[in-house]
């Protein structure tokens, strides 16, 4: 595609901005600003830490966005993982704009607003790599990238200025078939036109030399694949077609039988199979009650979980928490993912529990799972394609924009033409003067529960997490209307606390305690009930503590009868 640059008399005032994406390798969302039209590049989640309890995501803050949605030309998507795109079903309903995605892209969308039940009438806009779309003070179009997704695309902003570029996730492996291939040829065209600014990925800035090539990682996982004399246990990203189709082209070459557990990746293989990126009969898969009825050498589990997260969907395996499904002796468990900075210590506890439940465990490694980040050589062949004017490295941990910073430099761009943003922070182009604006923009991390956007304080998450570590006990009591008198023995009930069986002594403690408190203190009205409660609660947390060295979350409940 020719790109030439838009001639205007007075050059447009352009602002960048990360409102994720930045010191965090996940959720994406890069706001550019041109004159009074604003274009969002990705809009990501991250997967909580382990003791975000009950959080299903994390999103970036729109309330910058929000507040000027009439600007808001679009939603432009470099691919369509959850890292690029996974806040769009929880930010719909506050800013309601076109979507620009590949066609894969958009499907996976739609099936995920349609998991979240999400019917809220939405403008797709399907894109390829000869798009392109005009706008008063730019036009926006696209180029082939290499990713872990067929069809992944670079998206590119062309001003008066200069273009500017934003590579989304990407790599340089020339053994990718040609659904995947990246067009070096329009990558250096468009730097030949000029490119004011870049926003590169920088995931694997720290990682010397090359990526090992796809068709390389194939035959690792083939090799250790076919060494499995029993089941077969893989997980890994939904998101991952490549590495999903290097195992189930092995598991089909075995002759196994593919159990697909988790929506997510049934949803992945239904789009890859319906837009031709994968070809598969239906009699190749069997459903979780049929597992019986095959010898276990032709059985190959393929598991992401519910939103796609390769790690806690073995765990949830491992922990026998996915009906019909346990592991068994001899089983090979392969994860073939690399782990997010949130979920490497999970990954290692399940490790741990796999090994000791009998399973042979084949963990990732780079020869077996290669990454889907461009390394340092390859973001070298990156910018010296493109040339920038300036960089605004993107997509990594605060070590990776660093490294990505230097290699810039490197490769010519000026050092004072480089900028480390922090998330909120804009930088301001205007001729030829810039500025960055500190903390320009409101930003900060929204959590996701369920279809509960933002509602989850902190206190909300401490509940929880005692709740998962000290468990909970309940005491409930009966108490006369007439007479304001206990009536019967109080029931008490616990939930990951202590074994009921093994603890009867400490339990009858507790009833007996309550029940002396209320005689010597007798209610005289039910508008006392709150302060006994208080002052009950206050006596158990010590009793259990004194006993247990353990502080439950504890309930009290009177029933007025």
């Amino acid at each position: 595609m020719n790109i030439k640059l838009i001639k205007k008399n007075n050059k447009e005032k352009i602002k960048i901005t990360p409102l994720g994406g930045v010191e965090e390798i996940a959720k994406n969302m890069y706001l550019i600003e041109i004159n009074d039209e604003m274009f969002l590049l990705d809009a990501g989640l991250m997967f909580p830490e382990v003791e975000m309890i009950g959080i299903d995501a994390v999103i970036p803050d729109i309330t910058y966005i929000v507040k000027n949605k009439e600007k808001l030309k679009g939603i432009f998507l470099s691919n369509g993982h959850v890292s690029s795109m996974g806040a769009i079903p929880y930010i719909v309903d506050k800013i309601n704009c076109p979507i620009f995605g590949s066609k894969l892209a958009l499907e996976i969308l739609k099936n995920n607003l349609r998991q979240l039940g999400i019917k809220k009438r939405l403008k797709f806009n399907y894109v390829n790599s000869k798009s392109a779309y005009k706008f008063n003070n730019t036009t926006v179009s696209f180029f082939k990238t290499t990713y872990s997704m067929p069809d992944s695309l670079g998206i590119t902003l062309t001003t008066s200025q200069g273009n500017i570029v934003y590579t989304g996730e990407f790599k340089f492996d020339q053994s990718v078939s040609r659904e995947y291939k990246a067009d070096m040829f329009e990558i250096a065209k468009l730097g030949q036109s000029g490119v004011l600014a870049l926003l590169s990925d920088s995931s694997n800035a720290n990682t010397a030399g090359h990526n090992i090539p796809e068709q390389e990682a194939a035959e690792q996982i083939d090799s250790a694949l076919s060494q499995a004399n029993k089941r077969l246990i893989v997980t890994c990203y939904a998101s991952n077609f490549l590495t999903m189709t290097h195992i189930v082209n092995s598991a089909l070459n075995q002759g196994r039988k593919i159990l697909l557990l988790g929506e997510a990746i049934n949803n992945s293989i239904k789009t890859a199979r319906k837009l031709g990126y994968m070809k598969i009969e239906d009699e190749k898969f069997i459903k979780t009650d049929e597992l019986q009825n095959y010898p276990k050498n032709e059985i190959l589990i393929l598991s992401s979980g519910e939103q796609g997260e390769p790690i806690e969907a073995i765990k949830n395996i491992t922990e026998k928490k996915v009906e019909g499904i346990k592991i068994e002796q001899d089983d090979t468990v392969m994860v073939a993912a690399t782990p997010s900075p949130t979920m490497e210590v999970m990954l290692y506890e399940t490790l741990n529990l796999l090994v000791q439940l009998g399973a042979n465990v084949v963990a990732s490694s780079k020869r077996l799972h290669a990454s889907s980040h461009a390394t340092k050589e390859e973001l070298k062949l990156m910018l010296n394609m493109l040339n920038p004017k300036y960089f605004i490295p993107v997509q990594g941990e605060y070590r990776n924009l660093k490294k990505h910073a230097e290699l810039a430099v490197e490769t010519g761009v000026a050092r004072e033409n480089v900028y480390l943003l922090e998330k909120g922070s804009t930088l301001e182009i205007l001729g030829q003067k810039t500025q960055v604006l500190k903390n320009n923009v409101p930003v900060g991390n929204v959590l996701v529960d369920g279809k509960s956007v933002g509602d989850v304080e902190a206190g909300v998450l401490k509940d929880r997490k005692v709740l998962a570590n000290e468990g909970i006990f309940v005491a409930s009591y009966a108490i006369s209307r007439k007479t304001k008198e206990l009536l019967g023995k109080p029931c008490i009930q616990t939930n990951g606390f202590v074994y009921v069986k093994k603890s009867a002594e400490l339990i009858k403690e507790a009833e007996e305690r309550v029940s002396e408190y209320i005689e010597n203190n007798p209610i005289r009205s039910l508008r006392e009930c709150s302060l006994i409660k208080a002052e009950i609660r206050s006596m158990l947390s010590s009793l259990l503590y004194d006993n247990t060295k353990r502080r439950p979350i504890i309930v009290v409940n009177f029933t007025i009868v």
